[in-house]
C-alpha cells in the first residue's frame, strides 16, 4: 500500500457507559510514544452493549479523534482503541465514507491509524466487517477543502439489513500486538496477511490513535448515477 496516513478527526468526547470517563486529550506526536501508551492500555468493557455511541447525521459529516482518552476493546483481532457511532435512522439507502487523515508528527515523522469498520444490529451482533485490503488512498483534492488520508466506503440499505451501529477500530496486528492465537473474525484473512507482508518496512508506521471524518450521503439511483458526469 502507498504511504497513506490516517487521522481520526472526530472528537470522541464520550467514553463508555460503565467505564471511567477520562478527559479528552491529544496523543503524542512520536509514533513510538503512541505505541508505548497503547502497550499500557486495558480493555474498558467486555460487551459492545456497554459502548457509548455517538449519533451520526442523516446527511453530511462528523469529525472525531481516537486519542489516549478513548476507550479500548478486546476485538477478535486484538486490543484496539475505537470510536463508536449510532447510524442515522433513515429508510432510504445511503453511502458512508470512513476516512482516516494523514497525521504528520514532529521532525518529519508520520504515522497512521489504519481503520477497519464493523456494522452491528440493534442486538449488537456484527453484520458486516471490512478489512485492511478495503482501504484506498484518497488525495486531498478528492474533496473540497479536504485532507489526504485513507478511506473506505460502506453502502447501507436499511431495507436489506438492520444495521444500527458503526464501530471504527484498527487490527492489533498492525500495532505489533496480534492475538496469541488465531480467532474467527480476527481480520487476518489471506488478503490482510498479504497486505501486511507487502507494507514491510517502507509503509507509514501504524498508530493506535488518529483523526477520522465520517461522511453520510444518499445513494444515487442507478439511472441518476449514469447521467452524472
Amino acid at each position: 500500500m502507498k504511504e497513506s496516513i490516517l487521522l481520526l478527526s472526530l472528537v470522541m468526547s464520550a467514553a463508555f457507559a460503565g467505564c471511567t470517563a477520562a478527559p479528552v486529550q491529544s496523543y503524542p506526536a512520536r509514533p513510538e510514544a503512541r505505541l508505548a501508551l497503547y502497550a499500557r492500555t486495558k480493555a474498558c468493557c467486555d460487551d459492545p452493549s456497554r459502548f457509548s455511541y455517538l449519533p451520526l447525521p442523516e446527511h453530511g459529516f462528523a469529525d472525531a479523534v481516537v486519542s489516549r482518552a478513548s476507550p479500548a476493546f478486546e476485538f477478535h483481532s486484538g486490543l484496539s482503541p475505537f470510536a463508536a457511532f449510532e447510524l442515522p435512522q433513515i429508510s432510504t439507502p445511503y453511502r458512508m465514507r470512513v476516512k482516516s487523515l494523514f497525521d504528520p508528527g514532529r521532525g518529519g515523522e508520520t504515522s497512521v491509524f489504519y481503520p477497519v469498520v464493523a456494522l452491528l444490529d440493534d442486538t449488537f451482533i456484527v453484520l458486516r466487517m471490512s478489512g485492511l485490503d478495503n482501504l484506498r488512498l484518497e488525495p486531498a483534492l478528492a474533496t473540497p477543502g479536504g485532507e489526504t488520508g485513507v478511506a473506505l466506503t460502506v453502502p447501507v440499505d436499511p431495507a436489506m439489513e438492520n444495521a444500527r451501529y458503526l464501530i471504527v477500530f484498527t487490527p492489533a496486528a498492525v500495532l505489533g500486538a496480534p492475538p496469541e492465537s488465531r480467532r474467527e473474525g480476527d481480520l487476518l484473512t489471506p488478503a490482510a496477511l498479504a497486505w501486511l507482508e507487502r507494507r514491510g518496512d517502507t509503509a507509514v508506521p501504524a498508530s493506535p490513535y488518529g483523526r477520522l471524518r465520517i461522511t453520510i450521503a444518499p445513494e444515487q439511483p442507478a439511472a441518476e448515477a449514469a447521467r452524472t458526469p
